[in-house]
């Protein structure tokens, strides 16, 4: 037996083509690699000296009744062959081939579907509720059905429900996915869809978006959108009342703290700086000041080394309540 085992010393793989075939360029995960298109083929030969039947494999997986020389392969993976001597002794595994196959899209079955996302607040402090706008759109020429579009809530954010006609919207509290479902979407008519959510956290929201649809979609680069919000830490109070009795007595913003350097300017309503201070330590009492409205410039490094300004205006009040 070990004699006859040794009858079978090499098995090469060979390609022969029944249908046009191109080889690939590069060489991907190390094998020699052939493109088809859908439904066309291509040839597998086996070449051994003294085989009386072969087995063929695919992915590392037998192929149930693939024992002839020939392989005529129709879908992608990685094909190898064994050949057998008439004693069943088996040679190595040959060297695998790679069959990719391109996916042929007729004009009048294939929807480019397209979404985008934009934030409608440019400016957003902690606790803030703003609106993102989903926008998705139809660039051929026959209808896109089944149409679906996902956005994961960053955890940043939390989820306002809002009613909405244009489609269908559900929210998955445990995942944060949030699925915006049109049944039909016609050529080049915009969908708009209007998503409102809050602030938790300061920081930079990045939010991503992508589309997909029944049908063969062969422009996939504008399947998917994304864009950047800045939460501000800040958010400045409009009223203190410096009267002695430990509550609220100086003009604390909250969050200052997270910014590296800042510059606080308070002016009275004429115009007239009566308090400027580099570098704000929440320490204003509005000492010799009137009761009254006054206004404040406040400018803040944030971590981007970008100077954000907040205006706004600040009642002093002293009478006790």
């Amino acid at each position: 037996m070990k004699h006859l085992c040794r009858t079978i010393v090499f098995c090469a793989l060979l390609i022969i083509t029944s249908l046009a075939y191109s080889q690939t360029s590069g060489n991907p995960g190390g094998y020699p690699s052939y493109t088809i298109n859908q439904g066309a083929t291509i040839v597998l030969h086996a070449n051994a000296d003294r085989a009386s039947a072969y087995q063929w494999d695919k992915d590392g997986n037998e192929i149930a009744g693939a024992v002839k020389k020939d392989y005529t392969a129709n879908s992608a993976g990685l094909y190898s062959v064994v050949a057998l001597n008439n004693a069943g002794c088996p040679s190595n595994m040959s060297n695998a081939v790679r069959v990719i196959v391109n996916s042929v899209v007729k004009p009048d079955t294939a929807v480019d579907l397209q979404i985008s996302i934009q934030s409608t607040n440019t400016h957003v402090q902690l606790g803030d509720s703003f609106d993102y706008l989903l926008t998705a759109n139809n660039n051929s020429q026959i209808n896109g059905t089944n149409v679906e579009v996902s956005y994961i809530i960053p955890s940043n954010l939390v989820y306002v429900p809002q009613i909405t006609s244009n489609g269908t919207v559900t929210y998955d509290i445990t995942t944060r996915k949030l699925t915006w479902s049109i049944s039909t979407l016609a050529e080049n008519v915009p969908t708009k869809l209007v998503i409102t959510v809050k602030a938790l956290t300061p920081g930079v929201v990045k939010s991503t978006v992508d589309i997909k649809g029944k049908e063969l979609d062969p422009i996939m680069a504008n399947n998917i959108d994304q864009t950047v919000q800045q939460v501000y830490p800040l958010v400045i109070p409009n009223i203190f009342t410096p009267n002695g009795d430990g509550v609220n007595d100086k003009f604390v913003i909250p969050g200052l703290e997270t910014y590296s350097d800042t510059e606080l300017t308070i002016m009275n309503r004429w115009g007239n700086t009566i308090y400027q201070k580099t570098n704000y330590q929440n320490d204003w009492d509005g000492q010799g000041m009137v009761e009254g409205t006054y206004f404040y410039v406040l400018k803040a490094k944030n971590k981007a080394g970008v100077w954000d300004v907040y205006k706004g205006y600040i009642t002093l009040l002293r009478t006790r309540i």
